[in-house]
């Protein structure tokens, strides 16, 4: 974005697609506030307003002052860290105590949390977590997922490349429960614009390869562990005879939702499943998460 200046080590990632604008002071109401180290200050924390030097990032849900699985996202975010050549602050670190002062700071007990990393700063933000459906419905996109940049992916790289897919998920007149799903260059599934993809297929966990430029998503990764299945890596179109397909996002209710349907692009059916089928996985993945859960008040 204009003006945006990234760390040097963070610059081919970025120039990639993840490169946040720097943020502007919004006509109207006063700015909301945020914590930059350690100090409440001005800011914001909604989806696309990132601060001038942002670098890495990372979202995660509070739910009356609780955060699940952590460490699982400060490890995401400090191996991207490594890669760059940025040192973790207290809060990448995984600090507690840091984590609960910058929460009194924000006086919040319930939103999404985004941690957002850049040379010489850490900043905090807290914003409203909205209701999110139980099912989802899935719609192919024609955005085509750009290529990894390193593996593991870091969770800002395809920033600027899901924005465009939500842009057109929202040109297709969807709503709030459905999702747009993302292709490779070859035509690969590689996951949907704001979440990670898994479904079961002959008795097996498939996940689209790391190939395809998914993410590393930390609720996918939970789901790995947990599941109890074999897992296949898989770089292959629309799973026709799943028997059932996952969304996965760590701000999602227990970190995943079932899907009931999948169209393709112009609005075709392609799949179709009930969503029960994906119970006993989302039982497992909640529970694993519930046990890994941090209160920060």
């Amino acid at each position: 974005g204009r003006g945006f200046r990234p760390a040097p080590g963070a610059r081919r990632v970025l120039a990639q697609g993840a490169g946040p604008a720097p943020r502007r002071r919004a006509r109207g109401p006063s700015m909301s506030r945020v914590c930059r180290n350690g100090v409440l200050a001005a800011g914001d924390a909604t989806p696309g307003s990132f601060p001038a030097g942002a670098a890495f990032f990372e979202t995660l849900a509070l739910r009356d002052g609780v955060v699940a699985c952590l460490d699982d996202h400060l490890a995401r975010l400090r191996a991207g860290l490594d890669h760059a050549g940025l040192a973790a602050g207290p809060l990448a670190a995984g600090d507690l105590t840091a984590w609960r002062a910058a929460l009194r700071l924000l006086d919040g007990r319930e939103g999404v949390l985004r941690l957002v990393v850049g040379p010489g700063f850490e900043e905090l933000g807290l914003r409203a977590l909205l209701p999110s459906p139980a099912v989802f419905g899935l719609r192919s996109l024609r955005t085509v997922r750009d290529a990894p940049e390193w593996l593991p992916r870091p969770k800002s790289a395809p920033w600027a490349n899901s924005l465009a897919a939500s842009i057109e998920l929202r040109s297709l007149g969807e709503g709030a429960g459905v999702e747009g799903v993302q292709f490779d260059a070859r035509g690969h599934v590689s996951e949907a614009s704001r979440s990670s993809l898994a479904w079961v297929d002959d008795g097996a966990l498939c996940v689209p390869a790391a190939s395809t430029g998914r993410l590393p998503g930390t609720a996918l990764g939970q789901l790995l562990r947990c599941a109890g299945l074999p897992v296949r890596e898989v770089a292959a179109g629309v799973p026709h005879r799943a028997d059932a397909i996952l969304v996965l996002r760590s701000t999602l209710p227990g970190g995943a939702a079932a899907v009931s349907r999948w169209d393709d692009a112009s609005g075709r059916p392609l799949w179709s499943g009930d969503p029960a089928a994906a119970r006993p996985l989302l039982t497992a993945l909640a529970a694993w998460r519930t046990q890994r859960c941090v209160s920060l008040l």
